[in-house]
């Protein structure tokens, strides 16, 4: 009766610890599902999406119009350039916006 005892008892505990190590896991998982939030990720970009197409269309203004001077030539290029910069750097297109 004795050996059996041992065998049963030495049984449960490795099923144990086989248990615990698997708990570990879905511990782990569970942290790291935390740390990225996809349903708060989505809802985020969603309200951000009109900001970041505003921000995208008014480089490309920029772009654009320089493009147009690029195919009248290198001077017009140069100027549109650094008109474009000046108008930049010095708050002005935030003015006309």
């Amino acid at each position: 009766m004795s050996p059996k005892t041992s065998s049963d008892s030495a049984a449960p505990s490795l099923e144990a610890s086989d248990h615990h190590h698997n708990e570990e896991e879905e511990t782990n998982r569970g942290c790291c599902k935390n740390v990225l939030d996809v349903v708060e990720a989505k809802t985020q970009l969603l309200f951000s999406l009109p900001m970041i197409l505003t921000n995208v269309f008014c480089y490309l203004i920029t772009l654009i119009s320089v493009m147009f001077a690029a195919h009248l030539g290198k001077l017009e290029l140069a100027s549109a350039t650094l008109a474009s910069s000046w108008a930049s750097v010095t708050g002005l297109s935030v003015v006309i916006l």
